[in-house]
């Protein structure tokens, strides 16, 4: 591996049809929930002997599955909250250590409030956060 320290591709933030913009990642979250799954069959948490490795993926793929369901808690639609509860599912059946990590954290709560006011509220917590961090 070597570093090359040139510009190879420059990411401008604030265009309206890019990539991690919020509505074309609804549009393609077919795209993200893929990714999702595949971080999830491919973390082993009892196999990694480092801490700092173990806490750095597990982040990694926490931060992931939160991405996910804040967008699918965006969309709103029965089809995106029925994608919702099958990403957890997933996770639960394909990894059950990692799932009581994720969806017992305080982001994955926050995502999995019940019912319309819970998504109400999680939706409030993702503008804010959207506010603070300057992502989407």
């Amino acid at each position: 591996m070597y570093y090359l320290p040139v510009d190879f591709y420059r990411y401008f933030i604030g265009r309206h049809d890019q990539s991690v913009n919020e509505e074309v990642m609804i549009q393609r979250i077919d795209q993200q929930l893929k990714v999702n799954r595949i971080l999830v069959d491919s973390l082993n948490l009892e196999a990694i002997d480092q801490p700092d490795l173990r806490n750095y993926l597990l982040n990694h793929v926490e931060i992931t599955t939160i991405i996910s369901c804040a967008l699918l808690n965006r969309a709103a639609s029965p089809e995106h909250l029925q994608k919702k509860q099958e990403l957890w599912h997933y996770i639960q059946e394909h990894n059950p250590a990692l799932f009581k990590v994720v969806r017992k954290g305080l982001l994955g709560q926050l995502t999995n409030l019940y019912g319309l006011p819970g998504r109400k509220i999680s939706n409030v917590v993702y503008r804010i956060a959207k506010r603070i961090y300057g992502f989407n």
